[in-house]
């Protein structure tokens, strides 16, 4: 558990420097690490709730319109490189990203979920072929959407008030009724593990989008991929880890 956490850590803090920085030969080298430490990401988290595979299949189920939107953001990128007619003027390139993905088992998986998203073009539908998920599909959406701001993650979406209730009780008097109150709410492990496991997937792929979107320039995602998005990452990581100690 540590070590998975750690090595997710390390790579949300270091894979835009390393890939900005890195000369030409040794870009592929950086981006093949990147994506591989994310697809061990997916492995460890996403055999339980596939909800990774469900926030994939929603976003392709969109309508193109709605889909363009987000090719700023590294999962709309990677919805594109599933799903891609080669009508784009970025067809060639999402080609050789769709090749590059394949190598990697569990990002395979991210690949597959939105082509059956755009295959059956419904969230309803895409709900139901990955039903381990706990959560609705505006939940999911909402935590792509809050991604950029931990303090609205931990605020407002389903996923964060979980950790941030675990994190808050470990600050707070032990003793007072609300203290009780709040021990029950924060410490139900089930919905801590499913939150936890919802915020690792969508941003093991956010890792790898940006890693894809670093290394085949991919418009203006690139300016989602730096501080904002890595490090409310890395802070919803942390918090998952420090709320499952508060927990026991």
């Amino acid at each position: 558990m540590i070590s998975i956490y750690c090595w997710f850590f390390a790579v949300l803090g270091t894979s835009g420097t390393l890939l900005v920085h890195a000369n030409d030969s040794n870009k592929l080298q950086n981006v093949k690490a990147v994506i591989a430490i994310a697809d061990k990401v997916l492995d460890f988290y996403d055999h339980t709730t596939e909800c990774v595979g469900e926030l994939m299949c929603i976003i392709a189920a969109k309508p193109e319109s709605k889909r363009n939107q987000m090719l700023s953001n590294p999962l709309g990128v990677v919805t594109k490189i599933a799903t891609d007619n080669g009508q784009d003027r970025y067809s060639s390139l999402y080609a050789e990203a769709r090749k590059l993905l394949a190598d990697y088992p569990n990002m395979e998986h991210v690949l597959n979920a939105a082509k059956n998203g755009h295959s059956v073009k419904d969230s309803d539908v895409c709900e139901s072929m990955y039903s381990k998920c706990p959560y609705e599909p505006k939940e999911l959406l909402d935590t792509v959407n809050d991604l950029g701001d931990i303090t609205t993650l931990l605020s407002k979406n389903v996923f964060g008030k979980v950790i941030a209730d675990a994190i808050d009780f470990n600050n707070t008097q032990v003793g007072t009724p609300e203290t009780n109150n709040r021990q029950k709410r924060s410490c139900d492990h089930k919905a801590l593990d499913d939150s936890c496991t919802a915020l690792g997937t969508t941003c093991g792929v956010v890792t790898a989008g940006c890693a894809i979107c670093t290394f085949f320039t991919f418009g203006a995602c690139i300016a989602l991929c730096g501080e904002a998005t890595v490090g409310t990452c890395g802070a919803a990581v942390a918090g998952c880890h420090v709320a499952k100690a508060v927990c026991g």
